[in-house]
């Protein structure tokens, strides 16, 4: 019999790519309070307001309150009043002068994803014709991942201290398009993960100006997608004034991606897009909507819109509270203890990541400080505890290699980097981490 007929997406989802498999391998025997989780991208437990769900929650069921249809489908575009909602906690957050400038929602559209943002990003490459994505190196590497499965090309633009090189998307784009490369899409993450290098209002202006040029003297119409996952996360008060300029000009270029993920709660899976009204992209997205689930859970959606009315300036400071002290803890106390060791450190500043380079000591998985900090190196002294039969904690972190194209100009140094999220463990475990990691660089 022969096998079952796969897609060319299909064929290359068999094998799971190495961050699923090595964070795969790892969630399977993680001890909660004896391992550490520096890896994964988990959001702040401490944070996820639980009891304001169940208020809200239990609330929004009773008859008296309850939302037309709140266990029924909802509309592909959305929930209206989830919509609103984010719109008027923007203006709130504006007004209060804890953010920067906010979208013309007058000429602007909104619509909600079926699972969060990574819906609305999935949709889009089913969406777009398959063609080169320009991008920042280090780039959000899930994505691209999925973005390649899919048939299309990532053209990687080396990140400096403010954003992606405006010159080298400009050498790229130029490259591309006088070979006839088709040009699908460019995408930038304005807190950048995996090195939470915030791109600067200036950048990303020059960015809008750069692409546009481009687009016209090539008589192509070129999207930019600013995915905002962490731009609410920009804790320190310094740099909070100066986030979400909104750059957006009046053609169908420019588009924002946002979430309620890392304010809120992952779970409650929503995500949103931001771009021109009566856009054929927005529109097709709508589409995409009803074509994989109709819509979000509209129960969902009306608890969130309670949620931002009722907690959310609170739930933003909050948050962004607990990040500021983490951020500051984590990466002070990772300068005291290893500083003769980095080479550079970004983050600390905005999203819950620490991106390093280390001196003449390799990170990827096959590197002793891998499997070091996994207790797998077949040193009984160094991997068991006194009775020889459980594991001493480990550390988990997310190797540099996976976070660079391994066709870009940073292929041979990621080797010596890594991610190190302090999101989701309490303060002594991160203190903890320091301390082991310190204790295990000394020996490598």
């Amino acid at each position: 019999m022969n096998p079952i007929s796969l897609s060319q997406y299909g064929k290359k989802s068999i094998q799971p790519s190495p961050v699923n498999q090595m964070m795969s391998e790892f969630a399977k025997d993680f001890r909660p309070g004896v391992d550490i989780n520096l890896g994964v991208g988990y959001v702040n437990e401490d944070t996820i307001p639980y009891e304001e769900f169940a208020e809200i929650a239990e609330k929004i069921v009773q008859i008296e309150n309850r939302p037309a249809h709140l266990l029924n489908y909802g509309g592909p575009e959305g929930s209206a009043r989830l919509i609103e909602s984010i719109k008027d906690f923007y203006r709130d957050l504006r007004m209060r002068n804890w953010i920067g400038d906010i979208p013309n929602f007058d000429d602007r559209e909104m619509i909600i994803g079926v699972s969060g943002a990574t819906s609305i990003l999935t949709g889009i490459a089913n969406i777009l014709k398959q063609g080169v994505v320009i991008t920042t190196d280090p780039l959000y590497y899930i994505y691209t991942s999925t973005l390649e499965r899919y048939g299309f090309e990532i053209a990687p633009v080396l990140e400096e201290k403010d954003g992606p090189a405006i010159n080298l998307i400009e050498e790229t784009l130029e490259r591309n398009l006088k070979q006839g490369n088709h040009i699908a899409f460019c995408y930038f993450v304005t807190v950048n993960n995996p090195t939470c290098t915030v791109i600067s209002n200036q950048s990303r202006r020059e960015i809008v100006e750069c692409v546009r040029n481009i687009s016209r003297r090539f008589n192509v119409t070129i999207p930019i997608i600013f995915d905002l996952a962490y731009e609410w996360l920009i804790h320190n008060p310094q740099m909070q004034k100066t986030s979400l300029p909104s750059v957006f000009d009046t053609t169908e270029s420019v588009y924002e991606i946002g979430t309620l993920s890392k304010v809120f709660s992952p779970a409650l899976r929503i995500g949103y897009m931001i771009g021109p009204k009566g856009s054929p992209l927005l529109k097709a997205l709508v589409q995409w909507n009803s074509d994989v689930g109709f819509s979000a859970p509209l129960i969902t959606q009306e608890i969130s819109a309670e949620l931002i009315c009722k907690y959310g300036l609170q739930q933003f400071k909050r948050v962004n509270d607990g990040y500021r002290e983490k951020g500051t803890i984590f990466s002070q106390k990772f300068i005291d203890n290893l500083n003769s060791y980095i080479e550079t450190i970004t983050g600390g500043d905005a999203g819950f990541y620490l991106y390093l380079t280390l001196k003449n000591i390799k990170t990827n998985k096959d590197s002793n400080l891998f499997k070091m900090l996994s207790r797998k190196t077949g040193n009984i002294d160094w991997d068991y505890g006194l009775n020889k039969h459980s594991l001493k904690t480990r550390v988990v972190y997310l190797p540099g290699e996976y976070c660079v194209h391994p066709k870009g100009t940073l292929a041979e140094k990621s080797k010596y980097q890594l991610r190190l999220s302090y999101g989701y463990e309490s303060i002594s475990s991160l203190i903890k981490a320091v301390d082991i990691f310190s204790e295990t660089v000394k020996v490598t």
